[in-house]
């Protein structure tokens, strides 16, 4: 997958597989100063155009047989079958067992050893750091979460790290085994850089996220917007078949819209694309911070609502005590329920008519609340599209990973870019220099 029509994406495929034991942290046989991974030549495995071509319609279709892979790829099949042996010598490529044959040897169907390489996911938040450490099925083998202590940057790089360190030592997985550490921030990033442009919540602007931890770990970093992380989730660990274009609502302190389009990642040329919650949909809303009135954030920030459930009731709650009372319909709290799902309705429906796709997930505390919340929003959603009289239908969902959305997206960053074909030059793609 790449980011459309934004700055070039970091790599993150500095493995050479055919050395894979090699550990990121050995020392340099030249000295004592711990050596990084090394970067890959034109012409090492995973570099390879065909290769990651293959490792990605694997990854996507499951197991498949050489002949399979060649038409799906479009490579040789004699390309197709180098490309794997060198794979399966690597310990990447499985057999998982024969297809049937019409006549001589059972062709064998090949699948990725998931269970060989792992990632490490960070969610950076406020109030709490989250890490886990998954296997390429996105299954945990560690998690952990503590609140940061500190949101001085450099400080809190450093207990990052320090945190990461214990996660992969507790794990007991081979550190050569690591692909990579993906972040998920909120606020505006510059994904190739690794930079926090700005981030409200953590009171950052302008921090080279990606560099200062890459340097104390010796492993390759990426750095993406949450409401990006969490629709990568759906890409990577929601459906079995996700849809090609769908679009996340990150509906939590602040709003913002996760885009994909044609199964890629569509972040704008500024890391911008998808910051919804300061469009104004009810005419003479809700006032907002920002000035306006009737923006969506006003409507979806829990802060807000509960704010303004008080100043209805005359009683304060928390979030829990809040959507427990409108579960049980007390009227202010359904009143202020429905406001928030016209306001989701209005959102979705916007979005879904300008980037025509073809499924929503609303991920955060609206997602959450219950499957009838959804339910209405996307019946109200396909009311708006119908008025159109466009033949189009959206499903909208809750988050598949519900509250993980975030964190298990910042390993699919990882994934990701490990499983995007880089290729220097059209000429180039199915060049047969194995």
């Amino acid at each position: 997958m790449r980011v459309l029509r934004g700055p070039a994406t970091p790599s993150i495929m500095r493995v050479d597989f055919c050395s894979l034991q090699q550990s990121p942290w050995s020392k340099d046989p030249r000295g004592e100063v711990p050596m990084r991974r090394r970067r890959l030549s034109s012409t090492s495995l995973i570099r390879s155009y065909n290769a990651t071509s293959i490792l990605r319609t694997l990854h996507a279709k499951g197991a498949c047989t050489r002949a399979e892979l060649a038409r799906a790829t479009g490579i040789s099949p004699a390309t197709v079958s180098r490309i794997v042996n060198q794979l399966a010598e690597a310990g990447l490529v499985q057999v998982k067992a024969f297809a049937a044959s019409s006549g001589g040897r059972r062709p064998a169907l090949l699948e990725i050893d998931q269970t060989k390489l792992h990632v490490v996911g960070v969610e950076l938040r406020r109030d709490q750091v989250a890490m886990i450490l998954v296997n390429l099925r996105g299954e945990a083998i560690r998690r952990a979460a503590y609140p940061p202590g500190t949101l001085q940057p450099e400080a809190l790089v450093t207990h990052l790290a320090q945190r990461i360190h214990r996660l992969i030592e507790e794990a007991a997985v081979d550190r050569g085994s690591l692909l990579g550490v993906g972040l998920a921030v909120a606020g505006v990033v510059n994904r190739a850089e690794g930079r926090v442009v700005r981030s409200v919540n953590l009171g950052w602007a302008q921090v080279p996220l990606a560099a200062q931890l890459e340097e104390r770990l010796e492993l390759p970093v990426l750095v993406e917007n949450d409401a990006n992380a969490a629709a990568l989730s759906e890409v990577w660990f929601g459906q079995r078949h996700p849809p090609a274009n769908l679009i996340f609502l990150k509906t939590e302190a602040g709003v913002g819209a996760g885009i994909v389009l044609e199964h890629q990642l569509f972040n704008g040329p500024r890391g911008m694309a998808g910051e919804i919650g300061h469009i104004p949909l009810i005419p003479d809303g809700h006032p907002c911070r920002c000035g306006q009135r009737g923006c969506l954030e006003t409507y979806v920030n829990v802060r807000d609502v509960l704010k303004r459930y008080t100043e209805l009731t005359g009683r304060e709650a928390d979030q829990e005590t809040f959507f427990r009372r409108a579960a049980k319909g007390e009227p202010a709290a359904r009143a202020l329920v429905e406001e928030a799902r016209q306001a989701l309705t209005l959102a979705s429906a916007h979005v879904a008519l300008l980037l025509d796709v073809e499924a929503i997930f609303i991920g955060g505390v609206w997602g959450a609340f219950s499957p009838a919340f959804v339910q209405e929003v996307e019946a109200g959603v396909q009311r708006v599209i119908d008025q159109t009289g466009l033949e189009k239908s959206v499903r909208v969902h809750g988050a598949s990973l519900g509250a993980d959305a975030d964190l298990m997206g910042a390993t699919g960053l990882v994934i990701d870019s490990w499983l995007t074909p880089h290729a220097p030059d059209r000429s180039e793609l199915v060049r047969e220099s194995w």
